[in-house]
């Protein structure tokens, strides 16, 4: 079972890093995971903002530090990573750098408080109030407010952004359905929506239909009410920090759009070529564009190119810290600019002060290779610059004494000019997913030797590895060995219970008594994807023998073999998959079962593609972190009978089709309380299945100069930083 819906059933993977941080940097907490460094006390103000939903933020104080420089601050920061751009349009971008980059230029009406990842507060909104349904949510904008090409925030310009990206369709150039749509569409009308329903005509009156929702009412210049058709507690939540709910400047947007959509060379033919009328009908006219650009021209199984999915000349379409200067071509460089005009954020979230970009420039650079980005650093570092590198975590001690950590638990830098803060536990889970109903990828059918719809093969291979170890020695201890598909700190609280365990336990004699059992006693009895039973013939899962000899093995076994197939940029699960390799391949060969397990490291695309085709009994891309941080973001694609990742991992587990209904009824009632209790009732059925090795909770490290004082840090999703001081 895959963790954490994704838009193709396969979910994000994120890499652990150490970010080193030299001079100093903020990040202010807000889209995703973030943290907070702050070199000088803040002077409180009082703030006028008021809200149905606030919280002051809470520090958290640094856990070691070393020497820095003592040269000036300076006003570039350069932070080397090993990621490039899919997309950067807020409205497409669904990977892990895009929203990195993001977070730092557009903002939305809601966002995290600081340290918290459970707590909302307004952003751009000042105040907002829910009817007791949860359908109608009304919100009123800051006043003042302009985009930095100068645009005025207003209700229009939210009305714009979200209609743009619910008419995208969670739409690529390449396929519909496959970025962030889902996670609003899913309070609306279901069958508007290709991921949550089905294939769309984008046209005229697809339009009309999107629109026809009633989905964001403008009830004054600065006021506005959505209405939701399938209303749900974690609302808030899906509009908070994330990708959906990013405002950008109207007729920015649809120039820069509209010299791109009419170039000959993309095959469109646009309806309003040239825009006219009020800033209104403009706006109807440009969403009639829009969708003209799906299934044509140079986007033929897609929707067009927009401006800013690549932003090359950069974008002044967000409400940010900072725009995007330039991007280079193939993304090695994107350089953002401090925007002169912001606001200065909500001041309760940064204690009543204003939140001010401390860099000027902030160049992101792709350099691959770690031995040059480990130079840069200690470079860096002696220079006096400002830097942040990726460090993976089985370079930990390239840059942390080993006796301090392994000792004490205390991260301490060993180069000069660095200090190392942390650990930060954040939402994301690695889980090593098996798979029933696996393909051939050369015959396209059913392998007949289906190993993992057998409980006790399941909890034989997790039984087969020593998790605990395996984090503490390949992840050097940057991981907590995860116990539950749910991670801590989602939302609601309630909803990971630590006194749900697994089934399993690394036991290898247990190990050997239950591989023995599914050899002598194969079963018999499966079904399909969707819950019917297979029939006879297709199906067979006898290996090795059904009685032993006198000597205690099998005379003539009947051989078969399993691959594990791992991601071959992440290593610590290339060694979990040897370990368990090596205790079923050591029982097997103790028994003469004839069983053989191999480990195939393959890249990642490859895998992925392995996985959208069912052809794959068990790999490490069951983990990731939800779309948003409210535990209805995991219910539906994992748990749910027939859900996209429990349908593409072969799994159907009946007994969890009535709690998620009845965990629906709960979200639309706003009944947290039943919410967690059912929640908890579906964990433990897959718990006792043994679907997912549950491997580890990923954490962050952070890295900066003594020159900060201390460290605050939101614990949602990876590593995703805000450029910006709270002065």
């Amino acid at each position: 079972m895959n963790l954490f819906k994704s838009r193709l059933g396969i979910s994000r993977v994120g890499t652990i890093v150490i970010v080193v941080v030299i001079i100093v940097i903020i990040a202010a907490g807000g889209a995703y995971a973030a943290i907070s460094l702050m070199s000088h006390t803040t002077t409180s103000t009082t703030s006028t903002v008021t809200s149905t939903n606030t919280s002051s933020i809470s520090s958290v104080t640094e856990s070691s530090t070393s020497s820095s420089s003592s040269a000036a601050t300076p006003t570039t920061l350069t932070w080397e990573t090993t990621n490039t751009i899919t997309y950067l349009d807020p409205a497409v971008a669904d990977d892990i750098y895009g929203p990195e980059i993001n977070q730092n230029v557009y903002e939305g009406l809601l966002n995290y408080n600081g340290t918290s990842s459970t707590q909302v507060i307004p952003w751009l909104a000042s105040n907002y109030t829910v009817s007791s349904n949860q359908a109608n949510w009304n919100f009123t904008l800051r006043s003042g407010i302009t985009f930095a090409d100068g645009e005025p925030l207003n209700s229009t310009a939210v009305y714009f952004s979200l209609y743009r990206t619910l008419l995208q369709d969670g739409s690529t150039p390449l396929s519909h359905g496959q970025e962030f749509d889902y996670e609003v569409q899913q309070f609306l009308n279901t069958s508007l929506s290709s991921d949550l329903c089905c294939a769309q005509t984008y046209n005229a009156a697809y339009v009309q239909a999107v629109l026809g929702q009633n989905f964001v009412q403008v009830t004054g210049p600065m006021t506005l009410t959505l209405h939701l058709m399938e209303p749900g507690s974690s609302f808030e939540f899906v509009m908070s920090g994330g990708q959906f709910d990013s405002i950008v400047a109207p007729t920015y947007v649809m120039q820069h759009d509209l010299a791109l959509w009419n170039q000959s060379s993309t095959g469109y033919t646009l309806p309003y070529p040239n825009l006219s009328g009020n800033l209104t009908n403009m706006i109807h006219e440009y969403f009639l564009d829009e969708v003209a650009t799906c299934n044509s021209g140079t986007s033929p199984n897609g929707c067009g190119t927009t401006y800013l999915d690549g932003a090359y000349q950069g974008s002044l379409a967000g409400t940010g810290p900072y725009t995007i200067q330039s991007v280079a071509s193939d993304s090695s460089l994107i350089v953002l600019k401090a925007n002169p005009t912001y606001w200065g954020g909500p001041y309760q979230y940064s204690g009543g002060s204003k939140i001010t970009p401390t860099f000027t420039t902030v160049d992101l650079k792709n350099v691959p290779q770690l031995s040059t980005r480990e130079i840069d650093l200690k470079n860096a570092a002696a220079s006096g610059q400002a830097m942040i590198v990726d460090i993976p975590p089985t370079n930990l001690y390239d840059v942390a004494n080993r006796t301090a950590w392994t000792n004490d638990n205390q991260l301490v830098s060993s180069d000069p000019g660095v200090s190392l803060y942390g650990p930060y536990n954040t939402t994301l889970l690695q889980g090593y997913a098996f798979y029933s109903n696996v393909t051939n990828p050369q015959t396209g059918t059913y392998y007949t030797f289906q190993p993992f719809a057998d409980h006790r093969i399941r909890l034989a291979f997790a039984d087969a590895v020593n998790m605990t170890e395996i984090n503490q020695q390949d992840n050097n201890g940057l991981a907590v060995t995860a116990t539950s598909p749910i991670t801590p700190g989602i939302a609601p609280a309630g909803s990971y219970n630590a006194s749900i365990t697994p089934l399993y336990s690394y036991n290898l004699t247990a190990v050997q008594d239950l591989l023995l059992s599914a050899m002598e006693h194969p079963v018999t009895h499966f079904t399909f994807y969707n819950g019917t039973v297979a029939p006879a013939g297709v199906f067979n899962n006898t290996f090795g023998c059904t009685t032993l000899n006198n000597n205690g093995v099998c005379s003539n076994p009947v051989s078969q073999t399993i691959t594990l197939q791992y991601a071959n940029t992440f290593p610590v699960d290339g060694d979990a998959f040897n370990a368990i390799a090596t205790a079923i391949n050591n029982v097997s060969a103790t028994y003469n079962m004839g069983l053989t397990v191999n480990v195939e490291p393959l890249p990642l695309s490859l895998l992925f593609t392995y996985i959208v085709s069912d052809e794959d009994f068990m790999n490490d891309i069951g983990g990731g972190s939800p779309g948003y941080n409210y535990i209805t973001a995991i219910l539906g694609a994992e748990f749910q009978p027939g859900g996209l990742s429990s349908s593409a991992s072969g799994w159907y587990l009946s007994a969890l089709s009535p709690l998620y209904s009845q965990s629906v009824v709960d979200a639309s009632d706003g009944n947290v309380t039943g919410l967690v209790k059912v929640t908890n009732l579906m964990v433990n059925i897959v718990e006792q299945e043994v679907t997912t090795i549950y491997a580890y909770y990923l954490q962050n490290f952070y890295a900066t100069t003594s020159i900060v004082g201390g460290v605050q840090y939101s614990n949602f999703q990876d590593n995703i930083y805000y450029f910006a001081v709270m002065s």
